[in-house]
């Protein structure tokens, strides 16, 4: 009898805990947690610190000592090891072959890392020289805890060629000559001679002997170079060697140009001569950008098709006109320059988007205001400040109605009254762009450009920009895709693009292929992602070199291909500076309660990290809930229960 109790108790029990476990039950728990200081020793890895007279010693000798630091911090402490130049690496490979230096980003890295952690101290081993991001001395204002620095290179200014920077136009037109600009840093070179050569392959372009007045002397070199090959053209630099000079990577450095060989074609038309029209062509001749012509407009006979914009100087006239069906019917963009000859009822019958009415056609002279919220282009504040002394132009006096879609570049200013009447605006439709000036004498404007600054520049550039704009066409391809030209080594290569279907709309439903070659034929191919509407390519980092590719969809009925090349450049910033900024370092360290320790001093620096008493573990509660469920001694206790029910079963033969 009693075995059936026994058998009936651990029935009882097994499915009491087992209903009990199905109530997801929790049990509190406090356990008290030690956590060590965090000690971050991070190596600046870039290439300037071989750059200085220790550098066999840094390539061989410092990487062992330093992780024998490293290791030795590990016996008391938590140790993050962390590398930097323009990235951050959680290890510390020192092989000293990085393009850049952030050692802001490295401040910022640090605060989002381990921010909630107990660090002890922050121990920064670098050459203090940085060519990206801001100043670390105030990048590390946030920082609440010791930072202390191992000062590496070299503070001594070496005997050095440096090609500081080559200056020059991106892009250029095929025929024309460009200017480039060259600065060079002599250090402790004085009385040296060196060449200056500009090269395109294996060919001299030019060439310049130079001798050095002082132990600090500075050159600015200026170069006027033939655009004779269209498309993206690499020329190099180069800095003939003095004896005993530091480093010589640095006396030579690459630079490219676009040379195009489409310029946009302008025509202005006029039915009777006027000082406009030779104001305006002297403005686009100061640029490469056009080709101009200009015409009488009964002597014009070409087709319209073949330019980008058409300039209307007083046309329609007062003097009797032919039709204008040749251009309103074309697609060609427009520019309308109004004045005294201009037949106002007949501009209004063409229907540009902007009528004025008057019961007389009267004049009245308007000074220009700049509408603020005018965004199509911008203007310098050189020119803005010009403007407020410009002599006023000749327009129509009466009442301007314009399209509510037309942007106002000026306004109509007459006396001090300020009206709504527009002086500059422009349309947009699906087909063209539309330009009008409502007033004469632009000419007055050029010549008081000149007696205000000694120069055209600023109405040059006026004129310039509004041609521009309506002289560029919007680009209608069905296959687009995006790319730099020149991309430096330690970026990677990212490509957009876009695929438009029949009614111009974007669609993203078909796979977009991309091959990569390199100079030696090696294919790279790759297929971009879908974004939302468009593609989008990361293609990682390319070695230096030349590149073309070729990318090719293939949507309904239709494919296309588009084709192109870029450059990856090589990254030559470490090799700018190779004096140690040491003071930097110092700065840093003593207004964050820690000192500046040198690279073969590092058991100095540990001995001081060991002593400080502030370093030390911070003990806390911890408080958690855990979900019974999952305790294996319950599961035991279950299990040992149904276990001697069957036993008793099996042995008493009770069933």
């Amino acid at each position: 009898m009693w075995l059936i109790w026994v058998m009936a108790v651990c029935r009882f029990l097994t499915v009491s805990i087992i209903s009990f476990l199905l109530l997801s039950p929790l049990v509190k728990k406090q356990s008290e947690i030690t956590q060590k200081p965090l000690i971050i020793l991070a190596q600046d890895n870039s290439l300037s610190i071989l750059l200085s007279k220790d550098s066999d010693y840094f390539r061989k000798e410092y990487p062992k000592e330093l992780r024998d630091f490293s290791y030795d911090l590990h016996n008391k402490f938590e140790v993050a090891e962390l590398s930097f130049s323009n990235r951050i690496t959680n290890s510390l490979p020192l092989n000293f072959t990085e393009k850049q230096t952030d050692i802001s980003a490295l401040f910022e890295e640090v605060n989002a890392r381990y921010g909630n952690r107990n660090i002890g101290a922050l121990i920064i081993a670098s050459d203090g020289i940085y060519n990206k991001g801001s100043n670390p001395f105030y990048a590390a204002e946030k920082i609440r805890f010791p930072i202390y620095t191992v000062a590496m290179g070299d503070t001594n200014m070496p005997r050095d060629l440096i090609i500081k920077k080559v200056i020059c136009n991106k892009s250029v037109f095929l025929g024309d000559k460009f200017p480039i600009e060259i600065l060079i840093e002599a250090d402790k070179c004085k009385n040296e001679k060196s060449d200056l050569q500009i090269k395109k392959g294996d060919e001299v372009l030019s060439s310049k002997n130079l001798q050095f007045s002082g132990d600090k002397d500075f050159r600015r070199i200026e170069v006027m170079l033939d655009a004779k090959t269209k498309g993206l053209q690499r020329y190099k630099v180069l800095l003939k060697p003095v004896k005993g000079e530091n480093s010589v990577l640095n006396n030579f450095q690459e630079f490219f140009v676009d040379v195009n060989d489409i310029r946009q074609k302008v025509v202005l038309l006029y039915q009777s001569p006027h000082p406009d029209i030779f104001a305006i062509r002297q403005a686009l001749e100061s640029s490469t950008r056009y080709e101009i012509e200009t015409a009488k407009l009964d002597d014009f006979n070409q087709q319209t098709s073949k330019y980008d914009l058409i300039i209307l100087d007083q046309i329609p006239s007062i003097q009797g006109y032919s039709t204008l069906t040749q251009f309103t019917g074309s697609t060609v963009s427009l520019l309308y320059i109004l004045g005294t000859e201009t037949n106002v009822n007949a501009f209004n019958a063409l229907k540009t988007g902007l009528t004025i009415t008057s019961e007389k056609t009267n004049f009245t002279e308007t000074i220009p205001y700049l509408n603020e919220t005018f965004s199509l282009f911008t203007l310098d504040k050189d020119m803005l400040e010009l403007l407020k002394n410009f002599p006023p132009l000749m327009s129509p006096l009466g009442s301007y109605q314009y399209s509510p879609v037309a942007d106002i570049l000026f306004n109509q200013k007459v006396g001090n009254v300020s009206t709504k009447n527009p002086l500059v605006l422009f349309f947009k439709t699906q087909d063209r762009k539309i330009g009008i000036i409502t007033g004469e004498n632009l000419w007055k404007w050029r010549l008081s450009d000149y007696q205000q600054k000694g120069d055209y520049k600023a109405f040059d550039d006026l004129i310039n920009k509004i041609i521009q704009y309506l002289s560029l066409k919007g680009d209608k391809n069905f296959f687009k895709v995006k790319i730099s030209n020149r991309f430096p080594e330690n970026e990677n290569v990212e490509i957009d693009a876009e695929v438009y279907n029949e009614s111009y709309e974007l669609i993203n439903n078909d796979d977009v292929n991309i091959t990569i070659q390199d100079e030696k034929n090696n294919s790279y191919p790759f297929v971009l992602g879908k974004t939302e509407k468009a593609y989008y390519l990361n293609a990682g980092n390319f070695p230096v070199g030349d590149y073309t590719y070729q990318a090719m969809v293939k949507t309904g009925k239709n494919s296309y291909t588009s084709k192109g090349d870029f450059v990856v450049t090589p990254l030559n910033l470490e090799l700018l500076n190779s004096v140690a900024d040491h003071n930097l370092l110092y700065r840093i360290a003593k207004a964050h309660d820690g000192e500046m320790f040198y690279p073969r001093d590092l058991k100095g620096l540990l001995k001081k990290i060991l002593e400080r008493e502030d370093i030390r573990p911070v003990a806390y509660d911890q408080k958690r809930f855990i979900d019974l469920s999952g305790n294996i001694w319950l599961f035991l206790l279950i299990l040992t229960f149904v276990s001697v029910e069957w036993f008793i079963r099996k042995r008493s033969g009770i069933y």
